[in-house]
């Protein structure tokens, strides 16, 4: 076990800070007398991503030098921008995840001109969403867990439920927000709400504060539940439950093949149930969906194409690799099976 930070590696320090700056965006914009939150937690949580981002295009990668621009001759060196992260890791550029980083970016940006001491509704699902999804990249790249660290309680955001303090249609709260904020969130919540209608309601991109965030065993007492200890043996992780079908998981098998077709990716039905196979697709929850009624289709989200597509560019052979260890899997269940006289 490494001692002390300098033993670390530089992709080690990167996750470590990455965490370090999570935790605080947390603990920010959970303390309702800061009077600055908003804008201290878009700076930190984009903080936190682009430090992530780049522990993972080093992993990826293999040097430490892949997360520098060509240093240019009399310049002092420079990391790229959380946007060039993005644009290396996460290349769909439409996809929920992705826009709800760069929606938080844009707020961080503007913010530095204006004074925003209150949360409309739709930021607060912006900020939630962004909170959810980096859990989440950072234990599917890392295996690290929030909940290592502290109470993962946390990561439900506190927010005010009167209309004076978090509804934009409310004259109160845009007199305390002054002209300037207020045109700006009014023009910007907008959007928020068109685009998530676009991304057809994902929770990657927003969770509206309908949903309810339970520390609960009874996974269907909630939208969204945030898991602090190990499920039937299984890493630390978060599983969403998903209210409406139709709009989380949309796609059956035969629109998951179109969209992989129209990204010039030609695999057919068997290479999807060797993927279910190998990789228990359908024990997650954030890509699959079945109803209960005896012959519901098999529905996937959106998180599932994407994953397909990174998983693609990061290995060509991906889906044939694929199908030679789902046929391995198969070999290996027939030869353990009893045989009978």
């Amino acid at each position: 076990m490494k001692s002390s930070l300098e033993e670390l590696t530089l992709k080690e320090r990167l996750i470590d800070k990455s965490i370090e700056a999570y935790i605080l965006a947390l603990e920010t914009i959970n303390r309702l007398t800061i009077q600055y939150r908003i804008e201290t937690f878009c700076y930190l949580i984009c903080n936190a991503w682009e430090l992530l981002l780049k522990a993972k295009i080093i992993d990826n990668k293999g040097t430490e030098c892949s997360i520098y621009y060509k240093r240019q001759k009399g310049k002092q060196k420079r990391s790229l921008s959380l946007r060039d992260c993005l644009n290396q890791i996460m290349q769909n550029q439409t996809a929920p995840i992705r826009r709800n980083i760069e929606r938080i970016e844009e707020l961080r940006d503007e913010s530095v001109h204006l004074v925003i001491g209150h949360i409309p509704r739709d930021v607060i699902g912006l900020f939630q969403a962004g909170v959810i999804n980096y859990h989440k990249r950072l234990n599917e790249w890392f295996g690290e867990s929030i909940s290592d660290r502290v109470s993962i309680g946390m990561m439900s955001i506190v927010y005010d439920m009167s209309p004076e303090q978090s509804d934009l249609t409310d004259q109160r709260l845009l007199r305390k927000l002054g002209p300037d904020a207020a045109e700006f969130l009014t023009g910007y919540c907008a959007e928020l709400k068109q685009e998530s209608g676009q991304l057809q309601g994902s929770p990657e991109f927003s969770i509206g504060i309908e949903y309810r965030l339970v520390l609960t065993k009874k996974s269907n007492d909630a939208d969204i539940v945030l898991s602090a200890g190990p499920i039937d043996g299984e890493p630390t992780q978060m599983v969403e439950v998903a209210k409406d079908s139709s709009t989380s998981h949309p796609f059956r098998q035969t629109e998951v093949l179109e969209q992989l077709k129209e990204k010039s990716m030609t695999i057919n039905r068997y290479d999807i149930q060797c993927i279910n196979e190998v990789h228990k697709i359908k024990n997650k929850r954030e890509y699959f969906y079945q109803g209960k009624i005896k012959g519901s289709p098999s529905q996937y989200s959106q998180s599932f194409v994407d994953w397909l597509c990174e998983r693609y560019r990061q290995d060509k052979n991906f889906f044939c690799k694929t199908r030679a260890k789902a046929k391995e899997l198969k070999k290996s269940k027939s030869s353990s099976s009893p045989t009978t006289n």
